[in-house]
């Protein structure tokens, strides 16, 4: 339509036509610097919301520590100036829209007023009829109508484009990592073997947390990975998972290495129960469902049962179908981690790794879930990584782990008596008798 108006507008009279034309890059000028300005402002104002959602989602998150240690001051003076800079920024970018609007505004009648004024000389000079001026005139300020309504979406496309360069970037992200090449689904049989493996995280790739690690482990062993914090034994869990691939080095399992394996396959057989316990706000059966719809209400009942954790849930006046709240609030941290092992024993997995599973647990419930690791363990490879003694006890083996290498290793009392970094780690206080 834009594009007819402006040749009829031609035919009737292109003078007054050429000079609408001579104005269309003032317009074209402005909306693009309207539209990077208007941008910029949307930009400060989204970073601005998102410090403020990220103060709240904190607070919300951690309310109860922020209570045990009185830092709502502190939290509310951070949510505050927040808020206060969103709103900073938010009346900065309102204004430099209202400014936008105003300059478009005036530009329109502006050039209305131009193109009246040139029509009226044209008359004068015998040009143009004022029948001709009128419809000419009609035609070149449609198109500059057009134009202006254009210049009134400057707002929202500014907002298209932002989100347009942000999608982009995530369409730019690599989808071909490490984790996608493994396309084996092996039976995970045999011994899990780490061989001469090194690694640092890639945010500090100067800071080694593994140096020429070995360490074999076979099937069905039980065996505590224990050592100093930080010394590298949840990064041994990471890697066995395929969380991460080592820099250097190999981890097998029988005879197929980690990274030749299909990742998704891998980990439905390494199940994994840590020391925050990872439930979802639904019911019982739904946790230890979870992932595995293929699982009947016996198959629950019977992991429940080898958790040791069925007859609490009877206890509960809607049993199976009772919920556990959101991060697992509604039950006591004890019941949490044994649905936790229920969920484990629930899948096909032939690999246990409990990672510090008991440390957050008090002497009475840390007892019953150690009475369910000994029951859950039989016929897996289980890896524990612990600080407690009673745990290291129940182990085949206790491997000591220290500045990324295996150092000793061997029953409590055999490292004991060796009086090497084992027993000078436990006259320290490192280990946790209770």
């Amino acid at each position: 339509m834009l594009g007819v108006g402006l040749v009829w507008a031609l035919i009737r009279g292109w003078q007054l036509t050429l000079v609408g034309f001579a104005i269309a890059p003032v317009f074209a000028i402005t909306m693009a610097v309207q539209t990077r300005l208007v941008t910029k402002c949307e930009v400060r104002n989204k970073r601005a919301r998102e410090d403020v959602a990220k103060s709240y989602y904190s607070a919300i998150a951690n309310i109860r520590g922020i209570r045990a240690m009185s830092f709502e001051g502190l939290y509310k003076q951070q949510f505050d100036t927040a808020a206060d800079r969103a709103l900073t920024t938010g009346v900065k970018g309102a204004f430099v829209e209202g400014c936008t609007y105003g300059v478009s505004s005036g530009l329109i009648y502006l050039a209305e007023a131009l193109l009246f004024y040139v029509g009226a000389v044209l008359i004068a000079q015998g040009t143009y009829s004022y029948l001709q001026m009128v419809q000419t005139l009609n035609l070149v300020v449609f198109s500059v109508t057009i134009g202006s309504q254009l210049m009134a979406f400057t707002e929202k496309i500014a907002k298209a484009v932002q989100a347009t360069r942000d999608f982009n970037e995530l369409l730019r992200l690599p989808t071909d990592t490490d984790e996608a090449k493994g396309v084996m689904k092996p039976t995970l049989d045999g011994p899990v073997t780490f061989r001469n493996v090194a690694f640092s995280y890639p945010e500090h790739p100067d800071a080694p947390v593994l140096s020429n690690l070995n360490l074999s482990i076979e099937h069905g062993e039980c065996v505590a990975i224990v050592g100093p914090s930080g010394c590298g034994k949840s990064t041994i869990a990471a890697l066995l998972q395929r969380l991460y691939e080592p820099t250097s080095g190999m981890i097998a399992i029988g005879l197929n290495e980690l990274r030749s394996m299909n990742a998704e396959h891998l980990r439905h057989h390494v199940s994994v129960v840590s020391q925050k316990a990872n439930l979802f706000d639904a019911t019982i059966t739904e946790n230890i469902k979870y992932g595995n719809e293929s699982l009947t209400d016996m198959d629950v009942r019977r992991a429940a049962k080898a958790a040791n954790v069925h007859e609490f849930i009877m206890t509960l006046p809607q049993g199976y179908d009772t919920l556990v709240g959101e991060n697992a609030s509604l039950i006591s941290g004890g019941q949490a981690q044994r649905l936790q092992i229920a969920r484990a024993l629930a899948r096909p997995a032939r690999i246990l790794i409990l990672d510090e599973c008991t440390s957050a647990l008090d002497a009475a419930n840390q007892a019953v879930v150690m009475d369910t690791i000994r029951s859950a363990k039989v016929g897996r490879t289980t890896i524990m990584i612990t600080h407690k003694v009673d745990v290291m006890r129940m182990c085949d083996r206790i491997v000591l782990v220290d500045e990324g290498r295996v150092v000793e290793e061997g029953r409590y009392d055999e490292l004991m008596e060796k009086k090497g970094v084992f027993a000078t780690l436990a006259s320290g206080g490192e280990w946790q008798s209770a």
